[in-house]
């Protein structure tokens, strides 16, 4: 096998497990999604046991969307990469903790969404995954390891994984005024990342 071969394969390697610790994580979030409770079994009991588990849904929306947000980011880097090193590799390796440990303060967040520890513990959560998210990127911007043609690309995506932290820091100052207020940026999340996208207009 060529030091060429060698460093593809390495890469999809890494890019596999990658993949696979985020469709796990964002599988065991609808497991916190129970089936209603209701004494006894009625349509009016059925409906109303839906309806309180609205925060429970609104957790795992947001926090798919937020986990895929992140596969996509981690997708279009590793695209145009070509090679690894143990930076890169350990880099991963922390921000993947974060993914992996998310559906913990998704379920969190869903049981105590009046309370600002939850609120807090989730939005402070999201803002450190958006931090080693950011730091994996930029440090694919150095050295070799960047596919030729592809830095610019890494280039732009780096300024795009801001968002996460954006959110994050929006969503922890608003939790400390009202918990339910921190939904405002959390909810918002898609319009916000696509602000941080959006191409600066040509002079």
């Amino acid at each position: 096998m060529t030091d060429k071969s060698h460093d593809r394969f390495q890469l999809e390697r890494l890019a596999f497990f990658s993949d696979a610790v985020f469709a796990i994580a964002i599988t065991l979030l609808i497991i916190e999604v129970h089936l209603p409770v209701t004494t006894p079994e009625t349509e009016q009991g059925i409906a109303q046991g839906l309806a309180d588990l609205i925060p429970q849904y609104i957790g795992f929306f947001v926090s798919f969307f937020v986990i895929g947000r992140f596969w996509i980011g981690h997708h279009r880097v590793f695209g145009r990469l070509q090679s690894v090193d143990d930076g890169l590799i350990w880099r991963n390796m922390l921000f993947l903790m974060t993914i992996a440990f998310m559906p913990f303060p998704t379920a969190l967040v869903s049981h105590y969404v009046s309370t600002r520890v939850a609120v807090g513990v989730y939005a402070g959560w999201l803002t450190f995954a958006g931090v080693l998210n950011l730091l994996l990127e930029r440090y694919a911007m150095k050295g070799p390891l960047a596919a030729p043609g592809g830095l610019d690309d890494l280039r732009r995506w780096a300024r795009a994984g801001s968002a996460p932290i954006i959110v994050g820091v929006l969503a922890f100052g608003f939790a400390m005024v009202s918990p339910h207020l921190a939904l405002i940026p959390l909810l918002s999340s898609p319009i916000i990342t696509a602000l941080v996208n959006r191409k600066p207009k040509a002079v």
